[in-house]
């Protein structure tokens, strides 16, 4: 992902669970991408965006887009190994580069996924962009069992600015940060970024837009450019 984003020098990673009333959403999803596609580091699709166009819906989207962009499957998955680790194989075979999991059920050994020589990347999340203090209160607990799995890297939401940083203190340049919660829930283009986070994920303020590329422009270029 890192390499895409600074080939494309954006920080910006798409979170397509919105779409209008009365349009199809594998329709609008794709024209967006369309108009958008080379301003984006990657796109994370959630369990809205399964349950509005099922499982092959998501494979024909990530499968059309799948050579100029990362897609994160953000379904957050939270049950005992052998459950994760089976949903993490049908997502890798629905075309995805990355998956989003919960971390507090603390009882995995080892998540990432490979077959047919492609690999699944593992993102666990560590502290949500809503009010979670329960989250908050095993911070450190979480971070450190990410790295034990090795991660790709993990989750912590864009409001929370003195978080990210602190993840980033304890991680090192051991793995990827990526913060949700920017535009609608508050957080502005770049704060996350700044505090030590390598991505930030909006959506709504892009696919709400009655000008989606403008407003996109204008986001990108509120981060300083990726020089990894």
């Amino acid at each position: 992902m890192k390499k895409l984003a600074a080939e494309k020098g954006s920080r910006v990673i798409l979170a397509l669970d919105y779409y209008p009333p009365g349009k199809d959403p594998l329709d609008f999803w794709s024209q967006l991408l369309d108009s958008v596609d080379d301003l984006l580091a990657g796109v994370k699709l959630g369990l809205p965006a399964l349950l509005s166009v099922g499982p092959e819906g998501l494979r024909e989207l990530v499968e059309s887009f799948s050579d100029s962009n990362y897609f994160i499957a953000d379904f957050k998955l939270a049950d005992i190994e052998d459950v994760v680790r089976t949903a993490a194989q049908r997502i890798l075979r629905l075309g995805f580069d990355g998956a989003i999991v919960h971390l507090f059920p603390m009882c995995y050994s080892r998540l990432a996924e490979r077959e047919a020589g492609r690999s699944l990347d593992i993102f666990g999340l560590v502290s949500m962009s809503c009010r979670s203090p329960l989250m908050d209160l095993h911070l450190e607990d979480l971070v450190d069992y990410a790295v034990k799995l090795d991660l790709a890297g993990v989750v912590v939401g864009a409001t929370k600015p003195e978080i990210v940083k602190r993840v980033r203190e304890l991680l090192g340049q051991r793995g990827v940060i990526l913060s949700p919660g920017v535009g609608v829930q508050g957080a502005e283009p770049g704060s996350a970024v700044r505090a030590g986070a390598d991505f930030e994920i909006l959506g709504r303020s892009v696919a709400a837009s009655p000008s989606p590329r403008q407003a996109l422009e204008k986001i990108v270029k509120a981060y300083p450019p990726p020089r990894w």
